[in-house]
């Protein structure tokens, strides 16, 4: 990992940023150390080049680690790894996103489990730290 004040400039400079609701959820613990979420846009807090719109899918990886097993031990590197107990069986998530070729990707591992969409972010600029703890 890196100093926490990365994680912030990655949230606060991430090009877009929405909230994200998932029709299936993932009950089970994955076996591999990233998970594939698809969902649709629910609200849109930061969208620059025009690249989302309300209701659009969108699909993205997630790295996880599973209290269950599943998940090999993370090698060193910049990505935090999410608690699958938290990130699997959310409805609604808050994600820091960039558009790559076409591609919606994460931005530094940025994504936070919601309970319901808001019309401010949950992840707002005076959240600091490594992650947004969301407010599951």
């Amino acid at each position: 990992m890196m100093a926490p004040e990365v994680y912030e400039q990655a949230r606060a400079d991430a090009p877009l940023h929405v909230q994200v609701w998932r029709p299936r959820i993932q009950s089970s613990p994955p076996r591999i150390d990233i998970v594939r979420v698809d969902g649709r846009v629910v609200r849109i807090f930061r969208n620059r080049g025009g690249v989302l719109r309300w209701g659009q899918k969108v699909t993205f990886t997630v790295p996880v680690v599973s209290l269950n097993g599943g998940s090999r031990t993370p090698m060193p590197g910049g990505d935090i790894r999410h608690a699958w107990e938290r990130i699997g069986p959310s409805r609604f998530l808050e994600a820091f996103l960039d558009a790559w070729d076409g591609e919606i990707q994460l931005v530094r591992s940025q994504v936070a489990p919601i309970r319901r969409p808001s019309l401010h972010p949950i992840c707002g600029p005076a959240v600091k730290g490594f992650v947004c703890p969301g407010n599951l």
